[in-house]
């Protein structure tokens, strides 16, 4: 079996999901692949090349690229993810998150809870992927007649962020509120949250917030929980296995694949209540991370401790909806999620969201869109 070697450089949990998106090509390939560490010292490239004589190599770059520079393969096909420019072109091609995409999204989020004012709040040292979001940014809100304030931190503030939170404080509190603030990524969101929460203001009446990478350690560690845009992580493990087989194959792909969004992992960060009701919170958020496993009415109304018909009617009034609804909601867009993907069969997809079969699936999707779900993917 042929090898491939794969180079690892971030610590976030995602890392399994891109390594598990390019296994499902390895497979189909006859690949076997091949994890190298190299979050913490440069790997000595050489000798793992004359150790495993592999066909190919891929560097997952997400957690930065300096161990990289001026690295030597031996000639070998050779693909990046999420590189910095220095990393990619040549005879390296890219696979890379859709920064238009993702800001998009992140925008039109904040943008639907009608903010005066707009924040975007950037990296600790500037990146291409940093850049190239808050242009994006920039193009949606002026197109929405708005202007988006920007601010980062220091390099410095990555080991000493309770210095940026009491900055960030103060541009926070001089913001026309409501604001909408776009954090560049969730280690930048969950500092935002921080500064926001030190200043008394209610989240997301006075402030919204939402970043990129939908890490759960951080965003459902944060208070309260942080709305992310969710990166395809599957599809840029499949897409850098597919451009590193082309390469083996002496074809020439492009030098830079996007891989379109996953979707929103919508939290208490951007979530209005008409009525502010901690049971209605709670219930809501258990909405969010179990619609899709079977959950029922009965089971999100114990929460309040009352009767079924006063649950219902306290809901109700916090979300204009009935918790049915909402759990109906959080399913299909879960199954949305999936089906932009293109990863996976209509049947795995009503079995992953709920559904008893993919008939019943089917049904619900016409009901809510006028379309079944094969023809509203395409």
């Amino acid at each position: 079996m042929k090898t491939v070697l794969v180079f690892r450089t971030t610590n976030r949990g995602t890392w399994r999901e891109t390594f598990g998106g390019m296994t499902g090509f390895a497979k189909s390939a006859g690949w076997q692949l091949q994890p190298v560490d190299a979050r913490k010292a440069r790997p000595d490239f050489r000798a793992l090349l004359d150790f495993w004589h592999p066909v190919g190599v891929v560097i997952d770059a997400s957690g930065g690229t300096a161990f990289f520079k001026g690295a030597d393969f031996g000639g070998l096909p050779a693909v990046a993810i999420n590189p910095e420019d220095e990393l990619a072109g040549g005879n390296m091609p890219a696979v890379a998150n859709d920064a238009d995409e993702i800001s998009r999204l992140a925008m039109e989020e904040l943008l639907r809870l009608a903010p005066e004012s707009l924040l975007f709040v950037g990296w600790f040292a500037e990146r291409d992927w940093c850049v190239a979001r808050r242009k994006a940014a920039q193009k949606v809100a002026t197109l929405h007649g708005m202007s988006l304030r920007l601010v980062s931190p220091e390099p410095g503030d990555a080991a000493n962020p309770i210095h940026f939170i009491e900055c960030l404080a103060i541009q926070i509190a001089a913001l026309p509120k409501p604001c909408g603030i776009y954090a560049v990524a969730d280690d930048v969101g969950r500092l935002v949250l921080a500064a926001s929460v030190r200043l008394g203001l209610d989240i997301p009446g006075d402030v919204s917030v939402v970043s990129v990478d939908d890490d759960p350690e951080v965003c459902e560690n944060c208070t309260p929980t942080l709305t992310s845009i969710r990166p395809d992580y599957r599809g840029l493990g499949f897409e850098a296995a597919l451009v590193l087989k082309r390469l083996i194959d002496d074809e020439t792909p492009p030098s830079v694949t996007t891989v379109s969004v996953a979707g929103v992992m919508r939290r208490a960060s951007t979530v209005f209540l008409r009525r502010r009701d901690p049971k209605v919170a709670e219930a809501l958020e258990m909405i969010r991370l179990h619609a899709c496993d079977g959950l029922r009415t009965a089971r999100v109304a114990a929460v309040f401790g009352t009767s079924l018909h006063t649950a219902e009617d306290r809901f109700r009034a916090a979300t204009g909806q009935t918790i049915g609804q909402a759990i109906m909601d959080r399913r299909l867009s879960t199954a949305c999620d999936y089906l932009r993907a293109g990863r996976s069969s209509i049947e795995a997809i009503a079995n992953f969201c709920g559904w008893t079969s993919a008939v019943a699936f089917r049904k619900a999707f016409i009901a809510r869109f006028g379309l079944p779900p094969g023809k509203w993917a395409h």
